[in-house]
């Protein structure tokens, strides 16, 4: 079951195999159904939560009442509410459940005293967070594309999640109507 988180890790940083199981104890197996929340918007996130199998989506409605999607998150990538979790305050996001699907989580409280313990995990963290900083200052700036360029670029980086997930959250996440990813799509064939 932690095959793929630690080689997640060991792609970064070399954990002793004491610091692996000590790890490893740390964390919670979770499974959720397709359609299951992993978390809801107003709760306060207290874990991170790395993919094992099965796919997640992050979103947040907003005022008119549309789904907004931030991200996915499939096999080996890590997913959170970052914010909420530092502040302690209630999430404006949504973690669903795309399919069934596994994670292992692992408790802020937890994490922060294994970054103590063993100054490689904490390593191995601020290396992710600073990949995951990067990626959201290129959504940014991929948002100020025009909707054919987004389309072009979200296929070329994450083909394989347009086949796990509905037309309406790639359109979301896109920032487009699903009419408008239509037309897109049969301009490409």
């Amino acid at each position: 079951m932690y095959e793929l988180i630690l080689a997640h890790i060991a792609r970064h940083v070399t954990l002793a195999p004491a610091e692996r199981e000590k790890f490893c104890a740390a964390l919670q197996h979770k499974k959720l159904r397709r359609r299951q929340y992993l978390l809801q918007e107003g709760d306060i996130c207290r874990y991170d939560h790395f993919v094992i199998k099965g796919g997640l989506r992050q979103y947040e409605v907003d005022d008119e009442g549309r789904e907004n999607v931030m991200q996915f998150g499939f096999e080996d990538w890590w997913i959170s509410d970052w914010y909420s979790m530092l502040t302690n305050t209630p999430t404006a996001y949504n973690i669903e459940a795309l399919e069934d699907t596994e994670v292992l989580q692992i408790e802020r409280v937890k994490l922060e005293q294994l970054f103590l313990e063993i100054p490689a995990l904490e390593r191995y963290f601020r290396i992710i967070i600073l990949h995951a900083f990067v990626a959201l200052q290129r959504r940014v700036l991929f948002m100020q594309k025009s909707s054919a360029e987004r389309y072009a670029e979200f296929l070329t980086r994450y083909a394989h999640v347009e086949q796990r997930v509905s037309q309406q959250h790639v359109a979301s996440y896109l920032g487009i109507t699903r009419e408008t990813l239509s037309r897109l799509k049969s301009r490409k064939l």
